[in-house]
Parts: structure tokens; C-alpha cells; sequence
């Protein structure tokens, strides 16, 4: 009698990146980057980028699903890249966070005092610091009425996408102008500031070169 061999799943990409996102509920950065995704030209042969789903909300037990994916995929850890994607709001473990993921060679694209101060780099250049992130959609929906801005609708990323360009050169501008201000503050301490653009950057470059 012949063994009974299980039919494994053969990998047929070289380069994978998984992002770890917040609960999907009412969360923009999911639903932006499944369309940044959608938008980009990957040969599939080589290239794997998926948004990874969560119901967790908190930047300690991301790192947690990204650990758990890391060891999954133990074997191709020298080539896949895991970005946990989040943002300071209330949360205040960012310290732990930070510590586990860089760690453990995971990779953070942090925003504070939430992801819209991205969305609003796409508009104006701006170091004004927001207490919360209603405060920031309220300034760019209503007071500058720059966009019609809702939570995790997959539009914003179609909405803005033209300016993406202009929204990286701010935001490097405005870190390096908070950073230099405070030179002895974690990044997770400041406000305004976010690093989404090297998670974008680096998806990017991936369908350029695919």
C-alpha cells in the first residue's frame, strides 16, 4: 500500500510582509492599506503583502500576533517582514510594545496622536498637536473641510492617494522639527508624529521592482 502523503501547500513567493493591524471595527489603518495594496501592481509570483485582521486594539497584544506569525513562518523569517500598525490615542504600554518588537525584529509603523495626523499631512504641512483624534477629524472635516473624512472607509486611501508624495515630505519634515524639539523623547511621546510613510514606502518599492 502507497503512504498516505498529506498534500502540503507549496510557497510560491520569495517576499512576504504581513501587517498586524488594530480591531477592525471603526479603524481606519485596515481598510487604507488593503486599498494601497489593491492599488499596487505585485508580481504574485514573488511578492506576498497582506493585511492581517484583528480584533485587538492595543499595541503590546499586536506585537503578540505578529510574534505568533513570526514563529509560524520560522523558516522564511530571513526574508518576511511584520509590521504591527497602530497608534497612541489612551493606550500607554508603549514602552513594553516597543521593547517586544524590536525585540523580536518586528517593525512599527506608530502614529500619535492617531493615523488621521497622516491623513492630514496630505493637506497641509502641520507640527500642531492634537489632544485627540476626534479633535484632528473634526479640523479636517470641518474647519478646513479638507476631506469628508470617515473611519475606516476604503475610499480615503483613493481620496488622497494622488498626494501621497506631498503627505511623506511633510511628514518627515514635521518629525524631524518634533524630534529635534525634544531630542531626549521616545517617539511615543510626541505630538504630532508618524512613521506610516515606511510601511507605504516600503510596499511601494515592492510593486516598482516586483
Amino acid at each position: 500500500m502507497p503512504k498516505n502523503r498529506k498534500n502540503k501547500r507549496k510557497r510560491s513567493y520569495n517576499k512576504k510582509i504581513n501587517i498586524i493591524c488594530e480591531g477592525v471595527k471603526d479603524k481606519s489603518e485596515s481598510a487604507y492599506f488593503k486599498a494601497l495594496i489593491r492599488d499596487c501592481r505585485f508580481d504574485t509570483n514573488s511578492v506576498h503583502v497582506e493585511v492581517v485582521d484583528t480584533k485587538i486594539n492595543t499595541g503590546l497584544e499586536l506585537v503578540k500576533v505578529a510574534k505568533s506569525l513570526l514563529k509560524k513562518d520560522k523558516k522564511f523569517q530571513d526574508i518576511d517582514e511584520y509590521w504591527v500598525v497602530y497608534d497612541k490615542d489612551k493606550y500607554t504600554k508603549h514602552p513594553q510594545t516597543f521593547d517586544q518588537a524590536y525585540g523580536n525584529g518586528i517593525n512599527i509603523a506608530f502614529s500619535s496622536i492617531c493615523f488621521e495626523v497622516w491623513i492630514l499631512l496630505h493637506y497641509e504641512f502641520t507640527t500642531k498637536p492634537f489632544e485627540k483624534g476626534d479633535d484632528l477629524i473634526h479640523y479636517m472635516k470641518k474647519e478646513k473641510k479638507y476631506i469628508n473624512y470617515e473611519k475606516a472607509n476604503a475610499s480615503t486611501y483613493q481620496t488622497t492617494k494622488f498626494k501621497i508624495e506631498t503627505a511623506i515630505r511633510n511628514a518627515k519634515k514635521m518629525n524631524k522639527i518634533i524630534q529635534e524639539g525634544h531630542p531626549n523623547s521616545e517617539i511615543y511621546e510626541l505630538n504630532p508624529y508618524t512613521d506610516i510613510y515606511k510601511l507605504i514606502e516600503k510596499i511601494k518599492s515592492l510593486g516598482e521592482n516586483s
